[in-house]
């Protein structure tokens, strides 16, 4: 590759260093719904409640690598966004575009007519809610905090 080539990558760059937090919350956004889905069809944490994690047959180190990639996606998003104020508005963003990212992927067979379509929402709306509520909030919110702090600091 020609040296000139690097220099317009480099003006790329700088253009678009004001989109960055919007970048960095899509990323986070669609990362905390990829975990999630995983998650769901993995068959990791639905059906089964963190609580009954220990008396089913779904190991706890599965659902703890499930936390530890929304508590990792979470630190490293604060790491780059740098300001705690930034990170922790960033996170309500992107939570809620993971939200409807894993709902509108669990609801596809609805829409497309394969099943009946209150029935494709109403577990939707279950499985999404079973994934990444409480837990998943408490931990994403962690992580983008911690990350952020230790940046500002």
């Amino acid at each position: 590759m020609p040296v000139h080539g690097w220099s317009a990558v480099k003006r790329i760059g700088s253009k678009l260093r004001w989109a960055t937090p919007g970048l960095v919350v899509l990323g986070w956004g669609v990362s905390i719904a990829s975990l999630a889905l995983t998650a769901i069809t993995q068959g990791i944490l639905v059906p089964h409640a963190f609580e009954y994690v220990l008396e089913s047959n779904i190991g706890a180190l599965e659902v703890a690598l499930y936390y530890a990639g929304i508590f990792g996606t979470s630190f490293l998003a604060g790491l780059v966004l740098a300001r705690v104020a930034a990170a922790l508005l960033a996170f309500f963003v992107s939570y809620v575009v993971g939200w409807l990212l894993a709902y509108l992927a669990l609801s596809l067979p609805g829409l497309l007519g394969i099943v009946p379509e209150g029935v494709a929402e109403e577990t939707a709306i279950v499985l999404t809610a079973t994934a990444l509520f409480p837990f998943a909030l408490l931990v994403g919110m962690l992580g983008s905090l911690i990350g952020s702090a230790y940046r500002e600091s």
